[in-house]
């Protein structure tokens, strides 16, 4: 767990590495908001088509094959992101965002490493220790991808974030290659034709097994609504703290420093605690009831000053962190428990491709509803978005006690 902990870590920061000036610098080679933010939306589509491909190839090949191949991909697409940035050839950094998506389906992967040597009980606290990593390179990553990127707006390189993000993949490589151990068995992987047998003949196949299961099927869609409602505002929110508070990406990196400490905190120390104790479902309708909290309170109370005081604004945005970190931990561990041993990287790579399908959307939404509605626009509607997810985790919650009651029943 130790190796995978700084595997993914570096992993994640070299996401984070170019995070803070990438809606600037893409403005700054032309691009409209809404354009802007499709470009950024373009990781989630990568992330969404490679995401149960990964998952599943890993049921088949094993965990380390996969991990070793994803990222030297991103390592490639980091290293054209800087030749893009030089050239000022926006439809190439386009074509890096994408690839780099597509490598990053990975994640399928390394949740189905941590669920093959954690059991039931300590699923959700794996599943934190792997947010926790996610939160550590992403607390690193946009600090010092904020350092090396430009003090304003108008200023904003991407060259030395990618170089340094092009490091970190190739590092991680390494490390995937000489320390990490193979956590699957051969004798428990799907062979091609046991996976064919299930239904499981690509990603639509799969779509579909996975559907005609009541319980999955809510969760698949529940994925989608929470990704989708928290890229409203996360997408937006260098050109939103530009508009309200006249920053750039250092200011924008610092930021992300403190929204990813607090969800390393919540994802590692707080999640797998509260867990046993309240269950998953409990802790998804709490979650979600913060991040509305935190959405409505930054859209409004800071602006009520004048100027609008961005460290009124902290206390929101620490609400909408530690809600989106505690669904996202609970959420993966709810939905691995209901995967048997030989589908769990499919059925993970599934539901965290509806989520990326969210985020795939969300970001041109949000970019359209910022350009022609309001700034403010994308957190109001990120709120409204997750309505429906306290509707279906509740709907999860009686369907399970319902199928409990059954069993138990003579």
């Amino acid at each position: 767990m130790a190796i995978l902990f700084f595997v993914i870590m570096f992993s994640t920061m070299g996401f984070g590495l170019v995070l803070p000036p990438f809606l600037f610098v893409a403005q700054n080679l032309g691009a409209s908001e809404t354009l802007a933010a499709f470009i950024v939306s373009t990781f989630a589509m990568g992330q969404f088509i490679a995401t149960p491909i990964w998952g599943r190839m890993s049921d088949r090949h094993g965990r380390k094959p996969i991990l070793i191949c994803t990222m030297l991909g991103s390592g490639l697409a980091y290293l054209a992101m800087a030749f893009a940035d030089t050239t000022g050839n926006i439809w190439l950094l386009l074509v890096a965002r994408f690839l780099s998506g597509l490598m990053a389906g990975n994640f399928a992967a390394a949740t189905a490493y941590v669920a093959d040597i954690t059991t039931s009980e300590k699923r959700a606290q794996g599943m934190g220790m792997v947010g926790g990593a996610i939160s550590l390179g992403f607390m690193l990553g946009p600090g010092i991808g904020g350092l090396l990127s430009g003090s304003t707006a108008e200023t904003a390189s991407l060259f030395w974030p990618s170089i340094a993000a092009t490091v970190a993949s190739f590092i991680t490589m390494l490390a995937i290659v000489f320390f990490l151990k193979e956590s699957l068995p051969p004798e428990q992987r799907t062979a091609k034709v046991e996976h064919e047998d299930e239904g499981g003949k690509g990603t639509i196949q799969s779509f579909r097994h996975i559907l005609s299961r009541p319980i999955l099927a809510m969760m698949v869609v529940m994925g989608f609504f929470v990704f989708f409602a928290m890229t409203n505002f996360e997408t937006m929110f260098p050109f939103w703290s530009n508009a309200g508070f006249g920053w750039g990406p250092r200011q924008v990196g610092s930021i992300f420093m403190f929204l990813a400490f607090i969800v390393m905190v919540t994802q590692m120390f707080i999640v797998g605690k509260l867990a046993p104790i309240f269950g998953e479902g409990k802790l998804l309708l709490a979650a979600a009831a913060c991040y509305i909290f935190g959405l409505l309170f930054m859209a409004t109370v800071p602006f009520a000053f004048e100027p609008p005081d961005w460290k009124i604004m902290m206390f929101g945005i620490a609400f909408t962190a530690f809600g989106g970190a505690m669904f996202n931990t609970a959420s993966t561990s709810w939905v691995s428990k209901q995967a048997g041993d030989r589908e769990r990287g499919t059925v993970l790579g599934l539901f965290q491709s509806a989520g990326w399908l969210g985020r795939s959307v969300g970001p041109t939404v949000s970019g359209f509803l910022f350009q022609n509605v309001g700034m403010n626009a994308p957190l109001f509607v990120g709120a409204i978005l997750m309505v429906p997810v306290f509707i279906i985790v509740t709907a999860i919650r009686r369907h399970t006690a319902l199928e409990s009651a059954d069993k138990e029943s003579p």
